[in-house]
């Protein structure tokens, strides 16, 4: 099997992963719509619901095999993405598998060891991600020919790192000790906030598929 027609079943094994992942989080939303509040609640509180547990490992598994085998077409292709850029997708797809291994606390709960496991790998992976993107955009931008498709790249990036901002706000108030009424009231969209950095960080990774595609075309 030649590099090139391997690069294409690699991209092909992504976007099915990742887009496996668009299609359990639909349905988790849809089926236990009554049990999770999309706006006070985590994505991984539908772990914690009745019989959906299965469909939210199934879930992280598909977004941690995509992820898995998008990081082994940015390594195969010919695109210079960099040590760095690197570890730190490899950091976000050990993230995905532990988040899937180690379900969350109930919130409210005391938090147990598999609880932390869960809340400092899904934390990890989403502030890694962003830079990953910000630095395959970088490198990209110094490759001839590529100075544009590594725009779309670099802004959804920054995107995602607000959104990452965003969701480490509301899950500090969300936590805090004392909080005020206003550090109460920003906690209280600690699940939005966590849906809208999760589907910027889903974009950038359908995006970075997207280059490795466009890497393998070129050759």
């Amino acid at each position: 099997m030649d590099s090139s027609h391997l690069t294409r079943k690699l991209v092909v094994a992504a976007h099915a992963g990742l887009a496996g992942s668009l299609v359990g989080a639909t349905a988790l939303h849809i089926g236990w719509a009554k049990q999770v509040d999309t706006v006070r609640h985590t994505v991984s509180d539908y772990a914690l619901s009745k019989n959906a547990a299965a469909v939210f490992a199934g879930t992280v598994a598909s977004l941690s095999a995509g992820s898995a085998a998008l990081l082994a077409g940015l390594v195969r292709s010919r695109l210079p993405i960099g040590a760095p850029a690197t570890a730190l997708l490899g950091v976000w797809c050990g993230g995905m598998a532990l988040t899937g291994i180690f379900r969350t606390d109930p919130q409210g709960g005391v938090p147990t060891a598999r609880g932390l496991t869960h809340r400092y790998a899904a934390g990890g992976a989403i502030a890694t991600l962003p830079a990953v993107g910000l630095l395959i955009a970088r490198r990209l931008q110094g490759v001839p020919g590529w100075e544009r498709k590594a725009r779309p790249v670099r802004r959804i990036s920054w995107a995602s790192a607000a959104g990452g901002l965003a969701f480490l706000a509301a899950h500090v108030s969300a936590t805090a000790a004392r909080p005020t009424p206003a550090v109460r009231a920003i906690g209280g969209w600690l699940g939005l906030a966590e849906r809208a950095a999760l589907t910027l960080e889903l974009s950038l990774l359908f995006q970075l598929a997207e280059a490795v595609q466009a890497s393998r075309e070129e050759r």
